[in-house]
């Protein structure tokens, strides 16, 4: 289980782009999923699987605890650490899933769908997968060799994909996505053991060592999930079956076009991080060039979607899905937001601040859900609960990094202006598409006009504002010298 520390640029550059790849590749599978399941399946099928799923989201809270991430600050751990994690994880997760099936009536009563207890219990079997994987595959994280990480997702996520599909069009109800979700869990457990040649054992020999750092990691997880999916959980109690799978739907399709890819990039990020070993004040250019990186990439992405959701929904999931695009508006820069916040969580847990980063996220959690449940006492309605939900996102955002750069005693500005710059571009590419429009033709036609057009708008302002405030060191700066330098590689210079 030997690592090695050292992180050469060129090793960092290809992980990124593995990472990302690997993102764009489980995603786009999904994304193909979800093209071929809206067409067979019903908004309501999606509704009610999206209801079960918020249970298990609610339940995976505990399980949390941050151990990968402890087991990944270990300079050089020996097998004793990995049996240790592998083994209480999968008491957890055991244990977790008697917790779903107990759970199951009692969610189908609140819900007033009977269906529900029979979906979760089923559900909870993926627990037991997930707890039984190889704990080895972590190594693929520690060493960057993303690229044996990448083959694995692919076989598993490739796998279940055909036969979710299989089911749907035999079945053609929500059973498939149920059906679906079990297999993609128990392909991933296979999978582990034929992709790693470790084999745990039974082993508590390191507890101490790794529940202590894992607590706080567990509380920022918690927080974290409940942020992303208590919205979920109040429009699926105010609103229908219908309405729930148009939320859910919008929050998959941002999900693929942005958060997915930052946590990709997260990866990488809280290895190099951890793997240094220095506090996040000591390098603030680095920090700031990460933040501007994240935004850069989500920031156009989230906007973008925002910005062309009709027509998105229209093409990507047809005519009966077109009740999602207004949370759509909504869910992708919120989405986009969310991304470079937990950015700020994992390199604060990379560089040893495990409690400092709970404390931030706990605190977001709790800002959302008391604007949430303040807008859903005042009578608000499933779409002003997402109006809502990303003002928060956008006000914990703005606030962490303050309060980062505080604690850091890193400049504000800097890290404040990497980040906007990317968002700021975003949103005048949102306008210039919306004052460009409304595009003739066909929804694909004017979807791919749209897109052409948000692109040069974004590159442009991006550029120009990097001119005027100086040609600051930072994402764009990189993104101009690997830019000009496989320019002159294809010119053969």
């Amino acid at each position: 289980m030997n690592s090695s520390h050292a992180t050469p640029s060129g090793q960092l550059y290809r992980s990124a782009a593995i990472a990302i790849a690997i993102a764009w590749a489980m995603r786009l599978i999904g994304l193909v999923s979800v093209l071929i399941l809206a067409r067979t399946l019903t908004p309501a099928d999606f509704g009610v699987f999206a209801l079960a799923m918020v249970t298990l989201a609610i339940v995976d809270i505990f399980s949390a605890l941050g151990l990968r991430k402890a087991l990944l600050r270990v300079p050089d751990p020996d097998r004793s650490y990995y049996d240790t994690v592998w083994t209480i994880q999968l008491i957890l997760l055991a244990f977790l899933a008697f917790v779903l099936v107990a759970l199951g009536p009692v969610m189908a009563s609140f819900y007033q769908e009977p269906a529900l207890a029979w979906i979760i219990a089923i559900l909870a079997s993926r627990f037991l997968f997930y707890g039984l994987a190889n704990i080895g595959i972590v190594d693929f994280e520690r060493n960057l060799e993303l690229g044996r990480d990448l083959k694995m997702r692919l076989v598993v996520r490739l796998t279940s994909f055909v036969l979710t599909v299989a089911a749907a069009l035999i079945l053609r109800n929500y059973w498939a996505l149920v059906i679906g979700a079990v297999l993609q869990g128990a392909l991933h457990c296979i999978a582990s053991y034929i992709f790693h040649p470790f084999r745990p054992r039974f082993s508590f020999r390191r507890r101490a060592e790794m529940l202590g750092p894992s607590l706080w990691m567990f509380l920022a997880a918690a927080a974290q999930t409940l942020h992303s999916e208590m919205e979920r959980f109040v429009v699926g109690r105010i609103g229908s079956f219908g309405t729930t799978g148009f939320y859910s739907v919008s929050r998959d399709l941002s999900s693929i076009f942005t958060h997915d890819i930052a946590t990709a990039l997260n990866r990488v990020t809280f290895v190099t991080t951890a793997q240094t070993g220095t506090a996040l004040g000591q390098a603030p250019l680095r920090l700031q060039s990460m933040l501007g990186t994240y935004a850069l990439l989500a920031a156009p992405l989230g906007l973008g979607l925002a910005a062309t959701a009709e027509n998105a929904v229209h093409v990507l999931l047809g005519k009966q899905w077109l009740g999602a695009a207004p949370f759509l508006q909504l869910i992708a820069p919120a989405s986009a937001a969310y991304a470079v916040f937990k950015l700020i969580i994992s390199c604060l847990q990379a560089s040893g601040r495990a409690r400092f980063a709970a404390f931030l996220a706990m605190g977001a959690a709790f800002l959302a859900a008391a604007a949430i449940a303040v807008a859903v006492l005042l009578g608000a309605k499933p779409l002003e609960v997402a109006a809502v939900a990303l003002a928060t996102v956008a006000f914990s955002l703005i606030a962490a990094i303050a309060i980062l750069a505080l604690a850091e005693r890193i400049g504000m500005a800097g890290l404040m202006f990497a980040t906007a710059r990317p968002f700021l571009a975003a949103g005048v590419m949102l306008l210039a598409i919306r004052l460009l429009g409304p595009w003739t033709g066909s929804p694909l036609f004017a979807l791919c006009t749209a897109a052409a057009t948000g692109a040069i708008t974004y590159a442009a302002t991006t550029t120009l504002l990097w001119l005027i405030t100086g040609r600051p060191p930072g994402a764009e700066a990189n993104a101009l010298t690997l830019f000009t330098t496989q320019w002159r590689r294809l010119r053969g210079v």
